[in-house]
């Protein structure tokens, strides 16, 4: 008899354990379940559901009319009622399936918390031929860039980029397939230029060609340590400027190496800090007289101006391969410190104020300090483009973040970022002994006299060039907030003032 007792003791017990972990399951799959439904596809499908149960419970005399037995009908009947729970445990099952396979998968590579935990995994979407994951751990950002190796190998892809969310335990991994590459050497071809005016082309990361345009995003910084290619993609830039008709200014204090002889051709390439200075403030004068003018005619950027008044005031682009030969004010004298000031003032003028009217910066630094590159000018600038830095420092000051210590050893192989997003990309190999070539296009106008100087070529006399424009009187625009506005320049504006004045 106690054996028996046992027996049925025993055999009760399994039952219930069977029947607890049964409703313990279903409690989970439906806590689960309800969770997903953040995502706004369950949660439609999810209202069409509870849309069934209700239709079941008025339309219950129908199903009770069946030719079948009564616990047919019932069983029909509740099959209807509990389709959202049913529902719900489905998709909350799934969920549980997912999370421990990526449970298994970090467990097979050890990559976990120092709490023991693995990464728990919360969701994946997609975007663009991207899949973003998204994980709750309490690992670091670092760890996770430190194991990216491991971590790729593990889920089988290319991960482009490490995101964490205000709540620093979660992180999003964005990734694309494994068979997707970043190419380690790409030439550039005049096929890349893009007709539309203010689009530049940079290069090619996994998935797109990366481009920008300057109508959106006026000015450019690039860093990278010597050898990175820094100066290579500024080349890559200055080129499409040319070959659009932009007006170029190569301010170079290396003594014109970056910007050789052969660049005089395309625009006027300063040595000196005197002629920068002159040249800077031309061209904040040309900023104040073009915002005034826009003003004038209603009009909001340098493209709808031209597009307006069918006119060709002409981009204009200022290129300075190293911003610290031109700003860092370390054992400058008393007497040279107004003048890198000065320059300093006007640089800071443009970046602020030129967003609208086509005066684009494109400066590279190699070693970024708060002192080269003071607030007032980089926080003014929105396109950011890193090589690699072995200083996290640089890195912070340049991406806001460390991820240019992450990059790997490729000559031109950089992260472009603008706003949040940060993208790995391979750049454009220009080279100026092969690609350089004469151009023919028409440059746009200026509203002030610019002059040109042409710097001594050995072998021939001191030649200075003045390229003027022609003067007309034109009338004063009253309303210009304090500019004066009583300066002369080439008479096509006449027709884009009278119609703005007669609006």
């Amino acid at each position: 008899m106690n054996g028996l007792e046992k027996e049925l003791n025993r055999g009760l017990e399994e039952a219930l354990k069977v029947i607890f972990e049964s409703i313990g399951k279903l409690l989970k799959g439906i806590f689960l379940g309800i969770k997903q439904l953040k995502n706004l596809k369950y949660l439609i499908a999810f209202g069409c559901m509870v849309g069934i149960a209700v239709s079941a419970y008025f339309l219950r005399g129908f199903i009770f009319k069946i030719e079948a037995p009564i616990y047919i009908q019932r069983l029909i009947y509740l099959t209807f009622l509990c389709v959202p729970i049913i529902y719900l445990v489905c998709i909350g099952n799934v969920k549980d399936k997912i999370q421990e396979k990526y449970r298994q998968m970090f467990k097979e590579i050890e990559f976990k918390g120092k709490d023991n935990k693995y990464p728990y995994f919360l969701g994946v979407r997609e975007a663009d031929k991207k899949l973003i994951y998204t994980f709750k751990s309490n690992i670091s950002i670092d760890e996770w860039k430190g194991n990216k190796g491991r971590l790729e190998t593990a889920m089988n892809c290319n991960i482009l980029q490490y995101e964490q969310e205000n709540n620093k335990k979660v992180i999003q991994l964005t990734t694309v397939p494994a068979d997707f590459k970043i190419p380690t050497m790409l030439k550039w071809d005049d096929q890349y230029i893009e007709q539309k005016d203010g689009v530049i082309k940079l290069g090619e990361s996994a998935l797109q060609q990366i481009s920008f345009d300057l109508n959106r995003v006026p000015h450019v910084l690039a860093a990278g340590e010597t050898g990175s290619g820094k100066s290579v993609i500024l080349r890559v830039c200055l080129w499409q400027m040319i070959k659009k008709g932009c007006k170029v200014f190569m301010i170079d204090f290396k003594g014109g190496v970056e910007f050789g002889l052969r660049y005089e051709d395309f625009g006027e390439v300063i040595t000196e800090r005197k002629r920068a200075l002159e040249v800077l403030t031309l061209l904040v004068e040309e900023n104040e007289k073009r915002l005034a003018l826009f003003r004038q005619m209603q009009v909001k950027n340098l493209a709808e101006f031209n597009s307006r008044t069918g006119k060709n005031l002409c981009r204009i682009g200022v290129f300075c391969d190293e911003i610290a030969e031109m700003l860092d004010k370390t054992g400058i004298s008393k007497e040279d410190k107004p003048l890198f000031e000065q320059i300093e003032g006007k640089l800071a003028t443009l970046a602020r104020l030129s967003r609208a009217t086509g005066i684009n910066l494109f400066l590279g630094v190699q070693r970024p300090d708060a002192k080269i590159l003071p607030g007032q000018i980089k926080n003014n600038i929105p396109v950011r483009i890193s090589g690699h830095f072995a200083d996290k420092a640089a890195s912070e000051i340049v991406l806001g973040t460390t991820d240019a210590g992450n990059l790997p050893d490729i000559k031109g192989r950089f992260l472009f970022k603008v706003g949040n997003e940060i993208i790995q990309f391979q750049s454009y190999y220009f080279d100026d002994d092969t690609m350089l070539h004469d151009v023919d296009v028409t440059v746009g106008g200026t509203l002030t006299e610019m002059k040109e100087v042409k710097k001594q070529v050995k072998g021939l006399d001191d030649i200075k060039i003045f390229e003027e424009t022609p003067k007309v009187k034109v009338k004063k625009l009253e309303d210009a907030e304090g500019f004066d506005l009583n300066f002369d320049y080439n008479s096509m504006w006449d027709d884009a003032l009278k119609k703005g004045g007669d609006e």
